[in-house]
């Protein structure tokens, strides 16, 4: 009865982990849809689904150098999609064969990511000084942030609910700041200069 139950615990245990490293991520796709806002770093088994995000005709389009060969084929119409899974290690460079030039991004592929590692490498920022916004781009989900000054003080708090999202700093004198994101128990921290 014992090696019955090591078994099923065993099973169990091999179940989860390969349902939590083979995940599905998304990323819109449209003109001007490029370089970290069309890359990502997943893992092996991982799951890519472009979702058109605009009325025009698109492909995603492995580049010649990428390790592994993908084509959408050309597809038009909002809200369309493409998946593919990646299975092998390595970086994949590609784009839209109609907008090469404005429609790009790569998909890197490593081996035994943690959920805290893809958060921590697919989480991008940056300061939008016309607007004095924070703009966040994630590909898990947002739960909630802190805003500290250099020397510590937390200045703002507040929850984020999505995969993208803005934290207001219009009221914040110009200098350096440090925040922290948060995907549950997960944290990246970031530094942001206001003017």
């Amino acid at each position: 009865m014992k090696n019955v139950i090591q078994v099923i615990i065993i099973a169990v245990l091999g179940f989860s982990s390969s349902a939590i490293a083979q995940q599905t991520y998304a990323l819109d796709w449209a003109i001007g849809i490029n370089g970290s806002a069309a890359s990502l770093t997943i893992e092996a088994g991982d799951t890519v689904e472009w979702t058109w995000a605009d009325a025009l005709t698109h492909s995603v389009t492995s580049d010649g150098d990428a390790q592994e060969s993908f084509d959408s084929g050309l597809i038009g119409g909002l809200g369309s999609t493409f998946s593919y899974t990646f299975n092998q290690v390595g970086t994949n460079g590609y784009h839209c064969t109609p907008h090469s030039s404005s429609m790009f991004g790569v998909i890197t592929v490593e081996q035994g990511l943690s959920i805290e590692d893809k958060f921590q490498k697919n989480v991008t920022t940056y300061m939008d000084q016309t607007t004095g916004k924070i703009m966040i781009q994630s590909l898990l989900t947002l739960t909630s942030f802190e805003v500290f000054n250099i020397l510590g003080v937390q200045q703002h708090s507040g929850a984020l609910v999505g995969t993208s999202g803005a934290i207001e700093m219009n009221g914040y004198a110009s200098g350096v700041y440090i925040v922290v994101l948060h995907h549950n128990e997960q944290s990246v921290v970031i530094k942001v200069a206001k003017r």
